[in-house]
């Protein structure tokens, strides 16, 4: 989540010096509830303390309003299409959210 988070941040700032401004919160959809929970709750969990720094940078963005983490389920998570293997029906059903089309396909 904080890698994502760091991506965001580098969009805004190269969106920025292209002149164009960003006062919208951005989004950052994730799948995880368990991580999405411990991003918004402050309250510190035995399980949580290996991840203590990335927690606190994420809750700044948070508080600050600059990003949201929605939940979005695992079926529907564009970016799998990108990070992930999966299998044909998946991929094409992603690839169509997309609006992509198969150039080598006969139509």
């Amino acid at each position: 989540m904080a890698l994502g988070l760091c991506e965001l941040l580098w969009i805004r700032i190269i969106l920025e010096d292209s002149k164009i401004s960003v006062n919208e919160t951005m989004k950052l959809f994730y799948d995880n509830r368990s991580s999405i929970s411990i991003a918004y709750n402050p309250v510190q969990h035995d399980r949580t303390k290996h991840i203590e720094i990335d927690r606190h940078f994420i809750k700044e963005k948070l508080e600050k309003g600059i990003i949201q983490i929605p939940y979005v389920p695992s079926e529907k998570q564009v970016a799998d299409l990108f990070t992930k293997g999966l299998p044909v029906r998946k991929f094409e059903d992603l690839v169509c959210k997309l609006g992509m089309i198969d150039i080598h396909s006969p139509v």
